[in-house]
Order: structure tokens, then C-alpha cells, then sequence
């Protein structure tokens, strides 16, 4: 018998929080769905080892234990290893259908605090995610801080217009950065974190494309980036990549339609809300 299912949405980002402590993504229109399974007859793949840490993250963070006798099927819209939040969305998704299932009040903040748990376990995220795993909840674009008390706890969230966004598909990433890759361009992330503060989150996106294109080496991925600024597109390299997004408003589909053209892959959606900015 199946029983519960919650969504989660995929995102992308507007500053890396590896590079300054700082962090923020906005959610988009890509779904992933968790669904518990009473009868054990599915196993459902977990290649990152993301879902064998739910129970353990829910059980150390709440108290609360699980029923083992269970499984979570996963079915997502959103690409793996590529930047776009995939993991934020199962767990995300996975916790909210569990805690509805077994009646566990949790709220939004804490939702985001077992999803940081179960990446930081699963080494799927460096920092635990918190900016993403927000994103995924589809609530809001919160701007966290890695040094908060919790860190889980928005400092401020972004204005993020009813705009377009195009992700150019450029395969899975190949290996995982490290932090000190990140460290290294602090200075341009925290240029970026700047405008983002300031409410220039369109600037504070172009900006961390840059410097994560430099932070990972990515020189194919910088040298596309300079060229939609020439055309006057707004587009950075989100999460560790290599994934592109374009984030553009109606006027502007039909040139970045010509330019997606030469690929061989692309994904359009939409962000997916338009929060206020109220800092704390």
C-alpha cells in the first residue's frame, strides 16, 4: 500500500555559501516527489547514501525514531550533480512526507536543519545546504549565514522577480570541489555577497558565476558567462556546477533562445516565488 507524498522543488543559485560563509538560492519549477511505502516491495535507489540518513538526522535532531519498515520511493524532474539543488529536493521532500506519515511536528526551520543533517552525513554538501534545502521547501530565497546561531535561521530573504530561467545542460559534474577551492576566491564572493545585501541580486548572481567558474576551474563555463553578459543575459554557474542558468524576464526569450540554440541540452522553467526582503 502506498500512502504519503510530498513535493520539494530543484533551484539555483545566487551566492555559494562555501565562499564567504554566506549563502542564498531561489527555488524553480522543478518538482521531486517523495512517496512512503508501507508493504517494503520497492527498494528505492540511494547511490549518494542521502536517504539512509533520515532516520538517524530525524532520531539526533528531534528525538523521535522512525518505523524502519518503510520505504521511500523518489521520482524527481531534477537532474543529479549538476548544481540544481537535486539533493536539497529528496531530502526536503523525503522528511516532509515522513513527518506527515508518522505525525511529527516539525516546522519549516527545523525541516531545513534534518535536510543539512542528512547532507553533511552523506557528504552531499560542505556546509549543510541551508540556503538550498530553504529553496527546496518552494517557501522563499533566504540569504543564510554559516556563523548564525542556528545557522539554519534566515538572516534576511531576497527579492526574486517573476523571471524566466534556462539552465544549460552540461553534463554531470566530474568530481566534487573542495572548500579550499572556494576559500581561495573569498574576495570575489564576498563582492557578490555585497551586492546581494545591498538588493542587487541579480548583480550578486552574475558576480558568484564568476567566481565559482574561477573557484573550480572552469574555464569553458567563464568563457560562456562573459559572453551572455556581452548580450546583456544575466547567468552565473550554479551550486559547484557545471550547470548554467539564465535568469531573464519575457522580453528577453527569443535571444536567449538563439543563443541556447548551440546546445545540445537545455531545461526552461520559471522561479518560483517572489519574496519580500525583510532582514532580521
Amino acid at each position: 500500500m502506498t500512502s504519503t507524498l510530498s513535493v520539494a522543488y530543484g533551484g539555483v543559485s545566487i551566492l555559494h555559501a562555501a565562499g564567504c560563509g554566506w549563502g542564498c538560492s531561489t527555488p524553480i519549477d522543478l518538482s521531486c516527489k517523495a512517496i512512503i511505502n508501507r508493504d517494503k516491495t520497492e527498494n528505492q535507489a540511494d547511490d549518494s547514501g542521502l536517504l539512509s540518513q533520515l532516520s538517524s538526522s530525524i532520531l539526533s535532531l528531534t528525538g523521535q525514531e522512525i518505523d524502519s519498515d518503510i520505504t521511500i520511493s523518489v521520482e524527481s524532474e531534477i537532474p543529479a550533480s549538476m548544481g540544481l539543488k537535486s539533493s536539497s529536493a529528496v531530502a526536503i521532500s523525503a522528511i516532509k512526507s515522513v513527518i506527515q506519515e508518522f505525525e511529527i511536528d516539525l516546522d519549516p526551520r527545523q525541516i531545513v536543519e534534518v535536510a543539512a543533517e542528512m547532507q553533511m552525513r552523506s557528504g552531499c554538501s560542505m556546509t549543510g545546504a541551508y540556503d538550498d534545502n530553504w529553496a527546496a521547501m518552494g517557501l522563499n530565497s533566504a540569504i543564510i549565514r554559516l556563523e548564525s546561531e542556528p545557522p539554519s535561521e534566515p538572516f534576511a530573504h531576497t527579492v526574486i522577480n517573476n523571471m524566466y530561467c534556462t539552465i544549460i545542460h552540461r553534463g554531470r559534474r566530474r568530481s566534487t570541489p573542495r572548500l579550499s577551492d572556494f576559500e581561495k576566491m573569498r574576495s570575489k564572493f564576498k563582492i557578490a555577497k555585497e551586492s546581494l545585501m545591498s538588493g542587487d541580486v541579480i548583480g550578486a548572481f552574475k558576480e558568484n558565476g564568476l567566481a565559482v567558474a574561477e573557484a573550480t576551474r572552469d574555464f569553458q563555463g567563464l568563457k560562456i558567462l562573459k559572453t551572455l553578459d556581452s548580450m546583456g543575459l544575466a547567468s552565473s554557474i550554479t551550486g559547484s556546477g557545471p550547470s548554467i542558468a539564465i535568469l531573464y524576464e519575457e522580453d528577453q526569450i527569443d535571444l536567449v533562445s538563439d543563443f541556447s540554440r548551440s546546445f545540445e541540452r537545455i531545461i526552461t522553467t520559471k522561479v518560483l516565488q517572489r519574496p519580500r526582503m525583510e532582514g532580521k
